[in-house]
Order: structure tokens, then sequence, then C-alpha cells
């Protein structure tokens, strides 16, 4: 059972957060261990691993990224980072040279606030670029589209995760050393 189907949900990339925290919540009530005490051993068992399998679908399906990385994962695809354009790459290793001026401590306040601004610019573009690919995503998904047309959006998903995942480093790189 994947973690669509934990909360009964097709496998789309935008649905009700509410309701994913209501359906969560009543799951975790129902598969409680507490009201499995005197249950049998294996019945114990099962609300155990029931009750971890909620608390990572819940982690997993509410964050937007992690979400599309499972059903990437879920439907066989992978982000690689070996498929990066290399103009991309380029941009990347210039924003790294000047994150190791900010580490070395030769970049002015200045500086680091335009560091900071282009890579917080970049990654509200890639999260843009997600959120409509998404959609995109779930419009194929629950129509009658081909299979083709699903891989295409899946590719062009994981495209989109592989380049956005540089932007992240980034901004967490950034963030350690401020």
């Amino acid at each position: 059972m994947n973690y669509f189907e934990v909360f009964g949900l097709p496998k789309v990339l935008n649905f009700d957060l509410k309701a994913l925290e209501r359906t969560f919540h009543e799951l975790s009530r129902k598969y409680h261990p507490d009201y499995f005490t005197t249950a049998p051993p294996e019945e114990r068992q099962k609300a155990l691993q029931m009750t971890a399998t909620l608390n990572d679908a819940y982690r997993t399906l509410r964050h937007p990224v992690r979400r599309v990385e499972y059903l990437l994962e879920v439907e066989g695809f992978k982000p690689d980072g070996s498929k990066v354009p290399k103009s991309f790459l380029m941009e990347v290793f210039e924003i790294n040279e000047q994150l190791e001026e900010v580490k070395a401590g030769n970049a002015s306040k200045e500086q680091i606030a335009a560091l900071r601004r282009e890579i917080e610019e970049r990654a509200e573009n890639f999260g843009s670029q997600l959120q409509a690919a998404a959609v995109e995503w779930d419009a194929l998904s629950s129509s009658d589209a081909s299979d083709e047309k699903r891989k295409q959006q899946l590719a062009r998903l994981t495209d989109i995760l592989s380049e956005s995942s540089y932007i992240r480093n980034l901004q967490q790189e950034l963030e350690e050393t401020s």
C-alpha cells in the first residue's frame, strides 16, 4: 500500500491538506497502539506498523517537494543530477563561488543580501515551475491521458526536482553560513 492509498487519495499532487490532516488524526486514533494492549500479538504488531506507516506517510504527503519525490518514486522515476543542463550547472558554480566568499568572510553585507535574494528568486522560480507541473500532472492523472503523456510529465517533474535540489542545497548552505 503506497502513502496515497493509506489516506484514500488518488496519486495527485494537489489536495486538501486540512482533509489530509483530519484523516491522519482519525487513522492515528483508530490504530493507536494504546487501543491494542490487550489484543493478540499479531494485532498489536499490525497497529504499530500502521502507526509508523501513517506517520511516515503524513510527513511525506504534507510537504509539497517530498510529495513530488514520493510520487516519482512510486512511479519508478528518480531525480538525476547528471541530466541537469550545463548552463545551469555553470550558474550554480558561480553562486557557489560567491558562497565560498561568504564563508571565507570576504563578502560585504550587501553582497550577502544580493546572494540571498538571487538564491531565493531561483527557489521561488523552481517552486512555481514545480507547482505548474504538479497541476499538469493532476490534470493528466484524472483524465484518460496516455501513459506516454503521463511518463513525459513525470520526467518533467523529475527534471525540475533535479535542478531545484541544487538551489535548495545552496539555500541550506547559505543559512548555515550566515
